[in-house]
């Protein structure tokens, strides 16, 4: 990004887990802020390889060459770290130092660094306005033309935060809807499934770009991106149908009610909500809960302009969706269940290999002592 001014390689640290290995601390400097983020040698490799992917040409800068290690050079060598150091760190000032800012624009670059994503906070009257304005939603660029794995991850951040921004728009079209502002309320509905029709494609490539991608990741991460994918899915269905319900509000200035068959006003309870609610649907709510009484059922927004079916159709709905989403989280946890299982059944595996070495090893040193001694007795 343009507004780094400096990048040093700071301090490095061994760490004993998984494996032993070094990381090196990168402070990266901005006008305005300082931070650090700790990254080791083959995070440099895969940057290098991401850059390169993205962008079509290789960095500016040359990696240093990995080292075989031997019995007496290991990870804990200062002298190869030392250096290693230096390399690296010119390195990514290469990057950020050459006249040609592509593989500073890259999404690899700022992941790599932990770059801050800036949002811009919105301020003025229009907070407070209970008008909608179409362009203080949220905009989510274009997909990516050259998909990897960190590309893919970048777009389905984004269709999150465009699914989010749908969700906003609805919920304000009912608020508008309730405050008696039809325009600013039609706006937000209009804008929430201009979105929705943006979402639904970029979705079907996300899903397929996926198979493009399966070679390349592990078995437990393919399955935590189809689960992604099958959560958008999830959310575009719930929110396709709420844009499709319309706007549930009383009152017949809104110009949202829905007539209920009759010349009267839309607010009077019906027959078949006063049968529901009981004889206190319009009572007014108690000033507060005393303890030991139960309030009486209250007319809400969703029945009060429906009748005997219109009630019932509602119920079913809500049930419906509830299945629905009792269905998936099924799945889900079923999902979550086999993954565990697996997990399970590898660190077995794992566990008996890392017997099975120990013992080779017991073995081996046992063969080199008794060699041991033979020579001393040759001697």
């Amino acid at each position: 990004m343009s507004d780094i001014q400096n990048i040093a390689i700071t301090s490095t640290q061994t760490v004993q887990q998984p494996k032993p290995h070094t990381t090196y601390t990168i402070q990266i400097s901005t006008p305005i802020r300082t931070w650090t983020v700790a990254r080791r040698y083959s995070d440099f490799i895969d940057l290098h390889a991401e850059l390169t992917s993205s962008t079509g040409r290789e960095p500016p800068g040359t990696l240093p060459g990995k080292h075989v290690w031997s019995l007496t050079r290991s990870v804990y060598d200062d002298k190869i770290i030392r250096e290693r150091r230096v390399l690296l760190e010119q390195y990514l000032r290469s990057i950020l130092t050459t006249k040609d800012t592509r593989w500073r624009q890259a999404y690899g670059w700022t992941d790599f660094l932990a770059v801050p994503q800036v949002r811009a906070s919105g301020s003025g009257p229009s907070s407070s306005s209970s008008s909608f304005d179409p362009s203080s939603s949220s905009t989510v660029g274009p997909s990516p033309e050259i998909w990897t794995p960190q590309t893919w991850l970048s777009e389905q951040t984004a269709l999150s935060s465009l699914i989010r921004s749908i969700r906003s728009a609805l919920l304000k079209r009912d608020a508008l809807a309730g405050m008696s502002d039809a325009v600013g309320s039609r706006q937000a509905g209009v804008e929430a499934k201009r979105l929705l029709r943006d979402l639904g494609p970029r979705v079907d490539r996300l899903e397929k770009e996926l198979g493009g991608l399966k070679g390349g990741l592990g078995e437990g991460e393919k399955r935590r991106r189809e689960e992604m994918v099958e959560n958008l899915r999830a959310e575009r269905g719930s929110l396709t149908r709420m844009a499709e319900a319309g706007v549930r509000a009383g009152g017949g200035g809104s110009g949202f009610s829905r007539a209920s068959g009759g010349g009267g006003d839309s607010g009077s309870p019906t027959p078949a909500s006063s049968a529901l609610f009981g004889s206190h649907a319009h009572a007014p709510a108690a000033p507060g809960r005393v303890f030991g009484q139960k309030a009486p059922p209250q007319e809400t927004e969703e029945t009060r302009p429906l009748d005997d079916g219109g009630v019932l159709q509602l119920q079913q709905s809500k049930m419906g969706e509830q299945d629905q989403a009792l269905g998936e989280l099924s799945k889900l946890l079923q999902r979550q269940r086999k993954m565990g299982e697996e997990i399970y059944q590898e660190i077995g595996e794992q566990n008996e290999m890392l017997d099975d070495l120990d013992t080779s090893v017991d073995k081996t040193g046992g063969k080199l002592g008794k060699a041991k001694r033979e020579m001393n007795r040759l001697k």
